[in-house]
């Protein structure tokens, strides 16, 4: 079955009948009064859209599970300023293409893997390039590396999204050597490579993405720094092993946001504030320039804390440098 319509089309009032999504969330509710109810999230290879079933067609719907494709039909309601999907029919197929309900990164994955492999080659502390190699010579970890997410919606979820994450901040630690010259190097490309090399364990790339069990219960600054250490040689400074697990330990910034400790090397702060960068642009791009809120406003986003403005010039070129 070819899909005819996509998320990222899908405008208040739209009628839909029989179109295939993905399950990315399924789960059960009540209302005040008691009557059941469902909250859904679907997803296809533009974006993904949240949705209710109300308890007056829940006997129209299959129960479902993170994962399955469903065809639905019902409406598009507008909801706090975003579409919102309206359910009356819902049935569990197996009639789909992957290509049409996966999101997967604009560029090239093996071009980029290409960049990250000509950075490490480039290193020169020994130790730090046998930590790497020890790692992405295993090929279950390398595959997962070149075509995992980098996270569950917030920014570059989708196939390649965590290469394309790492890679952007790579190039963005290229501009600062000549300016710190007493800031390792090394080390910050290393520690760029595997801040979020535990989100390999932690997310599942099938239809959507979905939270692994463990993702879930340990999450991935904490898989992260056990994959390092696992496969860390015995002959490795033990200095030089706690830094880069200083990196991934640190690399959200603030306990609040989820890192056990704060940055406390040049090394560390500087692969902070790059994830912090690339994350926060990404979030920001995709917002612009995708659906939800006015035509002049997105939404309220809470991770920015704010709404963004759709600038008039957005479309005129791209990349060049026109005056208003």
């Amino acid at each position: 079955m070819t899909k005819k319509l996509y998320i990222n089309n899908l405008i208040n009032g739209d009628a839909i009948f029989g179109e295939v999504f993905a399950v990315k969330a399924y789960k059960k509710g009540a209302t005040r009064n008691n009557k059941p109810f469902v909250d859904i999230e679907l997803s296809d290879n533009t974006g993904s859209i949240k949705g209710k079933i109300w308890s007056d067609d829940l006997g129209n719907c299959d129960t479902v599970k993170e994962g399955d494709v469903v065809e639905i039909n019902g409406t598009v309601e507008e909801f706090m300023g975003k579409p919102q999907l309206k359910i009356t029919n819902l049935k569990k197929t197996d009639k789909f293409k992957v290509a049409e309900l996966q999101q997967k990164s604009d560029f090239n994955i093996e071009e980029m893997w290409q960049d990250v492999e000509e950075v490490i080659k480039k290193m020169k502390n020994p130790h730090l390039v046998k930590l790497l190699h020890n790692i992405f010579k295993d090929s279950k970890i390398k595959n997962g590396f070149k075509n995992g997410p980098a996270a569950y919606k917030l920014h570059h979820a989708y196939i390649g999204g965590l290469l394309e994450h790492t890679w952007e901040m790579l190039k963005m630690a290229q501009a600062i050597k000549n300016h710190f010259p007493k800031i390792n190097m090394d080390l910050v490309n290393t520690g760029i490579v595997l801040h979020d090399i535990g989100k390999i364990e932690e997310f599942e790339m099938d239809t959507t993405i979905i939270y692994k069990n463990k993702g879930k219960l340990l999450g991935h600054v904490f898989l992260g720094t056990e994959l390092v250490k696992h496969k860390a040689s015995k002959d490795m400074p033990e200095e030089l092993l706690d830094e880069v697990l200083h990196i991934i330990l640190s690399h959200h910034g603030e306990r609040q946001f989820g890192s056990p400790t704060v940055p406390m090397t040049a090394e560390a702060m500087t692969v902070y504030v790059f994830d912090l960068a690339s994350s926060r642009v990404r979030m920001t791009y995709d917002n612009i320039h995708g659906t939800g809120g006015s035509d002049e406003f997105t939404q309220y986003i809470p991770q920015l804390g704010t709404e963004l403005y759709r600038s008039p010039y957005l479309d005129s070129e791209i990349n060049t440098d026109t005056p208003f």
